[in-house]
């Protein structure tokens, strides 16, 4: 099985969910995601967990994480628009939007 890495990943599409300020990272403001529908995934060049997918070359499929928990990811929105910031998502809101996506794959957003 030829197995490569890849820089390209997952982003996702939400709406519906709002931020609460908690504290700061790296001198900027941090803001939790609270609820929220996932409206799509899509497939990026450069996804903003910074991870990439594993890719089989055989099975033609890729695999990698969508969303990691409790991971502060630099946003240029805040809560009353734009701002330098950090966003992350809880363990127990991720487990919920997990629920809220209904299949629809994208190619970039």
């Amino acid at each position: 099985m030829a197995t490569f890495n890849s820089e390209t990943g997952f982003s996702i599409e939400i709406k519906d969910f709002y931020l609460e300020r908690r504290e700061l990272h790296e001198g900027l403001p941090l803001y939790e995601v609270l609820g929220g529908v996932i409206t799509a995934i899509a497939i990026v060049d450069k996804p903003a967990i910074e991870r990439g997918v594993i890719a089989n070359e055989a099975t033609r499929i890729i695999y990698g994480p969508v969303m990691i928990p409790d991971l502060k990811i630099f946003r240029d929105r805040g809560l009353y628009g734009p701002e330098n910031c950090y966003w992350f998502f809880s363990k127990e809101t991720i487990s919920k939007l997990q629920k809220t996506f209904t299949g629809r794959i994208k190619l970039g957003h």
